[in-house]
């Protein structure tokens, strides 16, 4: 495996942590929904936005795995174009975790589910 960091390591296992439990509180909250209110008018714009949710959690946290998957790969070190990949991915997963998980609890206080 091409070396990186130990910090950038844990840095994006961290943040595939953080993606996995958006992707679960997403589909857990859709879930809720759809079971106590039913697929309705009302509840389709949260349903799709929870949909999307999750589907963007998902995208990063697909993202860090190959990348990851390729840098290992790589020998014997990755190239500058990977690196900055890696790293343009990390502040972008960084700057859409908290929002993502925001989002899903603002729907979940509308929709009264804990």
């Amino acid at each position: 495996m091409a070396e990186l960091p130990e910090e950038t390591t844990n840095t994006v296992l961290n943040l595939e942590r953080g993606l996995l439990k958006i992707v679960h509180q997403a589909k857990a909250t859709e879930f809720a929904i759809a079971q106590r209110y039913g697929e309705t008018e009302a509840t389709s714009i949260d349903l799709d936005q929870l949909q999307n949710i999750k589907e963007r959690a998902d995208t990063y946290y697909s993202r860090f795995y190959r990348l990851l998957r390729q840098i290992a790969e790589i020998q014997p070190t990755a190239t500058p174009a990977m690196l900055d990949l890696l790293d343009r991915s990390i502040a972008e997963a960084e700057a859409t975790l908290d929002a993502l998980a925001a989002s899903t609890q603002e729907i979940k206080r509308d929709w009264n589910i804990r």
